[in-house]
């Protein structure tokens, strides 16, 4: 408790350095601070969305550390404007934490462009701000229930910064996603859902001209934030089996190069990643982990295991989803752009045929973690 009122007061004492009111002459106590923000579309209004806001408690003696509000308007703006209707106070977002999006709203094309619009507009949101996508309602995880840390704003927040520092997640930020959406149309929004009664952040939602088509996994996930950013794999684990004996890998780095070429309308690219590895459990009555043929049979077991789970990203990248989720485009445009200038009208048909193809080379650095 004492931690949360310290980081409150730490970020309103800094709105107190230039005076105690905002520019729109409210008082700093009169205003409700929203940490957090779901929008689910209305089960009332179809020209409306339902805003579920948490909204933190830093009263002195307070045994609540937080509450939550729910209201059906036709935006944001709306929403906060209502609001004085039915408090004392006027809500804030120049805290904002994090946007969950359900996925009622992300399905629908336009929901999504006034959203996006509108948080690109307002003068208090930080364009920082971190977007999740919803697998259900965003009221249902705003209103979760943690017991150890009970911000669910804060909490998601901490949650994504930890996944994209270990190569889990490729974009957070509502930044990060819309340069992505207005440069080549598509990008990746964590999913969130509640799965054995806590909160799970597994994977991305597919965002394709502002408008949801399926969902990847965490370790496609990885996968794309290995060939796009390069660095350590979120696939720390791979789980294989040799001669019927089940062996995890743990994947201590990558290192990446690439060779992007497009002549004649005709688009390769090429990708050459090392995977470096330790063994961190098996069986060591069945298997001699200090023989060169086995470190070279499970190097080539691991290398399998991997390249299937690429070769099926790529499959739905080029025929499923028909974008380009490599950010190739980008290099093109940098590097190539006069011959990119030629098929930019058709792009999407030129990834779609075009010669992709990742070659790793995993090796095994030692037997075990302490061996």
């Amino acid at each position: 408790m004492m931690k949360l009122k310290a980081f409150i007061l730490a970020m309103i004492f800094a709105l107190f350095l230039t005076g105690c009111t905002v520019r729109d002459g409210v008082e700093i106590n009169d205003r409700e601070y929203l940490f957090a923000v779901g929008i689910d579309a209305s089960e009332k209004n179809s020209d409306e969305y339902t805003f579920t806001a948490e909204v933190p408690v830093v009263s002195t003696g307070s045994e609540d550390k937080r509450y939550t509000m729910t209201q059906d308007s036709e935006n944001l703006t709306s929403f906060y404007y209502e609001n004085i209707f039915t408090t004392d106070k006027i809500a804030s977002d120049s805290l904002m934490q994090v946007v969950v999006i359900g996925e009622d709203v992300v399905k629908n094309q336009d929901s999504v462009k006034t959203l996006f619009d509108e948080i690109e507009r307002s003068p208090q949101i930080n364009r920082k701000v971190k977007l999740v996508v919803a697998k259900n309602k965003a009221s249902d995880i705003i209103n979760f229930e943690i017991d150890d840390n009970p911000l669910v704003g804060r909490y998601i927040n901490e949650f994504l910064i930890k996944l994209k520092k270990l190569g889990f997640q490729t974009t957070y930020s509502f930044d990060e996603v819309a340069l992505n959406l207005q440069g080549v149309g598509n990008a990746l929004i964590p999913s969130i859902e509640i799965r054995n009664e806590r909160l799970a952040i597994d994977g991305a939602a597919v965002i394709k001209n502002y408008e949801l088509i399926d969902y990847i996994n965490h370790v496609e996930n990885s996968i794309l934030s290995v060939l796009t950013k390069g660095g350590i794999s979120g696939m720390t684990r791979v789980n294989v089996s040799l001669d019927d004996i089940p062996i995890t890998v743990n994947v201590e780095n990558t290192v990446i190069s690439q060779k992007i070429d497009l002549k004649e309308g005709k688009l390769s690219a090429i990708y050459y990643v090392t995977v470096l590895c330790n063994i961190s459990a098996y069986d060591m009555t069945k298997l001699d982990s200090s023989d060169s043929d086995f470190i070279k049979r499970l190097a080539n077991e691991v290398n399998e295991v991997i390249s299937e789970h690429t070769d099926k990203l790529i499959y739905k990248m080029q025929n499923k989803y028909q974008m380009d989720m490599l950010e190739v485009k980008d290099i093109l445009m940098k590097y190539k752009k006069a011959d990119y200038e030629k098929i930019k009208d058709r792009y999407d048909e030129v990834f779609k045929n075009a010669d992709i193809e990742v070659n790793y080379n995993v090796k095994i650095n030692n037997s075990g973690m302490v061996r």
